[in-house]
């Protein structure tokens, strides 16, 4: 027969994470922020450095790398469009990018 109480290991696994969150909510904190802080630094860096290439192209009438720089811009904006979501200590959060 089997035991109708035991629990699911994700059940378990969620419940020892609980159970050290006091010991652990800190560290997560800070790791959470810090990773969200260079998620961010990454995306808007780079964003900026496409537009300011793009406006440095335009002024060069150089159609090329115009529309090379686009096509990198047009990606990353894709690739951000529905945010990432980062994970440590067994939380995550999700970070949105405009």
């Amino acid at each position: 027969m089997s035991n109708q109480f035991a629990m699911d290991k994700e059940v378990l696994k969620q419940l020892e994470i609980i159970k050290s969150l006091q010991k652990r909510s800190q560290a997560a904190v800070y790791s959470l922020y810090a990773q969200a802080v260079l998620e961010y630094s990454l995306y808007y860096h780079k964003k900026n450095q496409l537009l300011s290439k793009i406006d440095h192209a335009l002024a060069k009438r150089d159609e090329q790398q115009f529309m090379v720089l686009t096509n990198d811009y047009k990606t990353l904006i894709e690739d951000h469009k529905n945010g990432k979501t980062i994970y440590d200590y067994g939380f995550k959060l999700h970070l949105t990018f405009q």
